[in-house]
């Protein structure tokens, strides 16, 4: 067990730092190459952005061991839950301490109305999810597999048609820049390699540790991976929440942490779907009902065009009541 653990924290110091290395690197390079601004920005960058946790869900299906396809699915599950209850939860926290600290002139967010079609799509797709997995049926899955990729296209499409709302702000410069000024852009391929190859090492780790816990506590695969993946692979998106948060920048705020959101309404599931049994339990439905319901709540208030900090600060009673129903009641 002890060594278990050993490895999940190898696994996930080296998947949280690559994963910095890789959003870093793709963005300036984004930015660099025209690629941050309009509908580029508003649907390549969350893609860019989520490929570390693309990387853990195929190297989950991959590796043949014991529950990879359920660590699988819970990774496809893991973020909108991480997202809706502590990282709402802390940005909530976040814009009271920025409020206090006289950093911002509200303890309300104020936010574009413009946020209200991507938690729309949230709200409606979602749920979805849930149905292949009761139906145990293989035409069903692909069918709703092929829904969702279809709703991505959609989605891609009504951004197009907002894109002047979707500019990205320019980029800072890539870590290994900082050494060799004036060779940024090689630099920023050099980084997206290396941050490649690393994550891929390190996802190998995490999904190794996560079921060999699961196999010594009993405790599900999809369980364990729901919270313990989005743990290294979502903290990036989370702390420029925090920041922008902080700094008053509501919708720039709420807009990091909806964006990826979608991908995992739409393009993942349908990706998963065509591609595991997509054999789902409790954990799966808690996700849904935590990131459904914030969902909701945020989306009310978004069309008051402002979101009061204790809305967001709701999300972690979810969270505090998964860790009780996985870790303490081991189920």
């Amino acid at each position: 067990m002890l060594h278990s653990v050993l490895e999940l924290a190898v696994g996930i110091v080296l998947v949280f730092f690559s994963a910095l290395a890789f959003v870093n690197a793709i963005e300036f390079l984004g930015f660099r190459f025209g690629l941050g601004s309009s509908f580029v920005g508003a649907i390549l960058s969350p893609l860019f952005t989520s490929l570390p946790e693309l990387t853990v869900f195929l190297v989950a299906l991959s590796s043949g061991i014991r529950g990879g396809q359920e660590i699988g699915i819970g990774t496809v599950f893991g973020q909108p839950f991480m997202a809706s209850s502590l990282s709402y939860g802390l940005v909530g926290l976040v814009v009271f301490a920025g409020y206090k600290f006289g950093r911002r002139r509200s303890s309300r967010l104020k936010v574009d109305r413009s946020l209200a079609l991507p938690y729309i799509f949230v709200t409606l797709l979602f749920p979805l999810t849930l149905v292949p997995g009761f139906f145990r049926n293989d035409l069903v899955r692909v069918a709703f597999g092929i829904f969702f990729l279809a709703s991505f296209v959609v989605y891609m499409s009504m951004m197009y048609s907002r894109r002047e709302l979707g500019a990205m702000e320019e980029a800072e410069r890539p870590f290994l820049g900082i050494f060799f000024p004036g060779r940024e852009i090689a630099m920023a391929f050099l980084q997206l390699v290396a941050a490649v190859v690393v994550l891929y090492y390190g996802s190998e780790r995490l999904v190794s540790a996560v079921s060999a816990i699961a196999a010594t506590t009993g405790i599900s695969p999809l369980g364990i991976a729901l919270v313990l993946i989005p743990a290294a692979t979502a903290i990036p998106e989370t702390a420029t929440a925090l920041i922008w948060g902080y700094r008053g920048m509501d919708t720039l705020s709420l807009g990091s942490l909806v964006g990826e959101k979608i991908l995992y309404s739409t393009f993942y599931p349908g990706v998963g779907l065509l591609f595991t049994s997509w054999v789902i339990d409790d954990h799966a439905v808690f996700s849904v009902v935590t990131t459904t319901f914030v969902s909701l709540v945020i989306l009310y208030f978004i069309n008051r065009d402002e979101v009061p900090w204790q809305a967001l600060v709701s999300g972690i009673a979810f969270f505090i009541a998964y860790a009780i129903f996985v870790f303490a009641l081991h189920r």
